[in-house]
């Protein structure tokens, strides 16, 4: 039976474990609208989980361990008998009738000692923070699901069970090209002019491509806006801006007044701001503490960060991404927040592109010209003092920061799940960039929102092949430009999905 790819990896999986554990809702089938009465449930299976649970049969245990306030284990197997795959899980663990749930390592502890396997020989399969905890606590793997349950097992065990001594890029998923023309065969039979929605047809089939559906999902849209500080903006050397507002910004961001915070409302996304490398005080109250150090360094150091700060750095914005899915995102949008970012970006891109650090440096947030002068002198001398045989890690080292290590994992992480990532602005552009360049070929995930006013970002567009949706001289930060593409997504899908084809008129 073909179960994905080669389908070793259910060889693979099993030399490494005696039995796999799964969460319910989410995990296994659709969760549930809050507060859904009992009688009213209806499991619907997610996509693989039959495929996957068959493969697994017979080569390791199978079980549920899942939350629940208002079913035993007997319930719960009546509900997955309702979706023919109660028989194959060798135990089902309800946490009401144990009177604790996860985070609490108790429900998962029951269910090993049923089957009799040892923890560190489980894996647990959930798509929640609890989940991960518990699993955790109980010393067992832990791995988030994604969009397909075939693809999350195989791609664990591609990127494999033993902690990895630094940062190891994510295997990348290919894109399905029969979903891509499926999608655009149903544009071009639309009752339209052929073509006539532009970039924005050209996007959705894309999509369908990355999202390896014909109608491919746009909702729950979730944007992660990662923030940090810069060395370089510590003094007024090139923005007049202290770097003390990237925290206060973050602040506003989380407490809903932030310009991000409106521009997600209003466009339907979910915002979550995430401190990778705030510098100054605590993190601010709703903002994800995620911080590697305090700020990166002065980039006229020729040292931003130690190289295992940008590989811890490059794997939150991977695990964000696998988080932020595995919660249900089937979009991700990404942004950022940092003073003196612009500098590290046009260094970037500028590196990558061989162009003029010069001519690729810009204002920025607004900056005056002496300082955009002395901005183009700081960029250009960092430019100069890096290698043209560097490789990508160095480079980020050198002229990175914290926030655009984080995106470039995001990025990366977005792609090796099969779920398409909306890029902002300059920064995000850049660290799209270095992410193309430590794994080839994640630039299929991605989607260009719109083309900022920044030079730098021309050129971080060609470099990635990517078409922007629009050019309106947006240069908020804060991921506004990609959350606001995603309503034109949306609508675009639903042009897709609703219009009349020409054979029905």
């Amino acid at each position: 039976m073909s179960v994905g790819g080669d389908g070793r990896w259910v060889e693979t999986l099993a030399e490494c474990f005696d039995a796999v554990l799964f969460d319910v809702g989410g995990t296994l089938v659709e969760p549930a609208a809050p507060a859904t009465p009992l009688s009213e449930l209806v499991p619907q299976l997610r996509p693989g989980v039959v495929e996957a649970l068959r493969a697994l049969e017979g080569s390791v245990q199978l079980g549920v361990v899942t939350n629940t306030a208002v079913m035993d284990a007997e319930q719960v197997r009546g509900h997955l008998r309702s979706v023919g795959i109660a028989d194959l899980f060798d135990t089902v663990v309800a946490t009401a009738p144990l009177g604790v749930h996860k985070p609490d390592p108790a429900p998962v502890r029951v269910a090993l000692e049923r089957i009799g396997v040892a923890p560190e020989r489980a894996l647990y399969i959930g798509d929640s923070v609890d989940d991960e905890r518990a699993a955790a606590a109980a010393g067992v793997t832990f791995g988030f699901v994604g969009p397909d349950l075939v693809w999350t097992l195989e791609r664990l065990t591609r990127q494999g069970f033993t902690p990895q001594a630094g940062w190891c890029p994510p295997p990348r998923r290919e894109p399905d090209p029969g979903c891509a023309a499926a999608c655009q065969d149903r544009f071009d039979r639309l009752a339209k002019p052929p073509g006539s929605l532009g970039a924005l047809e050209e996007t959705l089939c894309r999509l369908a491509g990355i999202r390896r559906e014909p109608l491919p999902a746009v909702d729950p849209a979730v944007c992660a806006v990662f923030v940090a500080d810069h060395g370089v903006a510590e003094s007024d050397v090139v923005t007049p801006w202290p770097w003390t507002i990237s925290r206060q910004v973050a602040g506003l961001l989380a407490s809903g007044r932030g310009l991000g915070s409106t521009l997600a409302r209003a466009a339907g996304v979910t915002l979550e701001v995430i401190d990778v490398g705030i510098a100054t005080g605590a993190t601010p109250p709703g903002v994800r503490n995620e911080r590697v150090r305090p700020g990166a360094g002065d980039i006229r150091s020729g040292l931003t960060m130690e190289h295992h700060e940008v590989e811890a750095a490059l794997a939150v914005g991977a695990r964000t991404a696998e988080r932020l899915v595995a919660g249900g995102a089937r979009t991700l949008c990404v942004g950022e927040v940092g003073i003196g970012n612009t500098t590290g970006a046009a260094a970037l891109l500028a590196w990558l592109s061989g162009e003029d650090p010069m001519a690729l440096t810009g204002r920025g947030a607004g900056i005056p010209d002496d300082a955009l002068a002395r901005k183009r002198e700081v960029v250009a001398a960092a430019v100069a003092a890096v290698p043209d045989d560097t490789g990508p890690l160095e480079v980020l080292s050198r002229l990175g920061g914290l926030e655009v290590a984080a995106m470039a994992g995001f990025v990366a992480g977005a792609a090796s799940i099969g779920v398409p990532v909306v890029l902002d602005g300059v920064v995000t552009l850049a660290a799209a960039a270095l992410a193309e360049r430590l794994v080839p070929g994640v630039r299929d995930a991605m989607v260009a929102s719109h083309r900022s006013p920044e030079p730098a970002a021309a050129v971080g567009l060609e470099l990635l092949g990517l078409r922007p949706l629009f050019e309106l001289g947006i240069r908020t930060g804060e991921g506004g430009g990609a959350m606001l593409a995603v309503p034109l997504l949306r609508a675009t899908r639903e042009a897709l999905a609703g219009t009349a084809t020409l054979d029905e008129l």
